[in-house]
């Protein structure tokens, strides 16, 4: 059974997925880039923002900051439009993944990202995927603006 298969077949009714996702709280954002500089250090072994698979988006006239990551869609635009089918939901962590050796770098899935969180380098798609369940930026953001935290449903809120 390949990759996609499995995957998929966990997409619609694994109990193994994860309920965890990256919240950002932008009243909280300094400003300071640990955040980047963490992602960049561990998924790219270099320390630079460049490289780093969030941003952090300026406000000039506010003076504030907001850490821009990917949220892992519910229905997820780079999913569905990567022609290759090499963006996947890890049924562990809960995170979309790039499968390396089935992306083309079309950039389809930059395109389709609405935070704009998706970039390729090297002809190959690069995105979060929540650093296999331990988010390096949650872990280094000391002021507390990214959290990994456990999600909400519409069902839990009701109860």
């Amino acid at each position: 059974m390949n990759n996609h298969h499995m995957t998929t077949s966990c997409m619609l009714g694994c109990s193994q997925m994860s309920s965890r996702v990256l919240i950002v709280d932008p009243d909280a954002c300094t400003g300071c880039r640990a955040c980047m500089v963490a992602c960049s250090s561990i998924k790219e072994r270099v320390h630079g923002l460049k490289q780093a698979r969030l941003w952090i988006q300026k406000k000039e006239v506010t003076c504030s900051s907001v850490p821009v990551v990917c949220r892992q869609c519910t229905n997820a635009p780079c999913e569905s439009v990567c022609p290759t089918g090499a963006i996947l939901r890890n049924p562990e962590t809960g995170a979309y993944v790039v499968i390396s050796n089935e992306c083309t770098g079309c950039e389809e899935c930059v395109r389709a990202c609405p935070f704009g969180v998706i970039t390729v380098r090297k002809g190959l798609a690069v995105k979060c995927d929540l650093c296999e369940g331990d988010p390096e930026c949650a872990k280094t953001c000391t002021p507390g603006a990214i959290k990994y935290v456990d999600s909400v449903t519409e069902d839990s809120k009701e109860k």
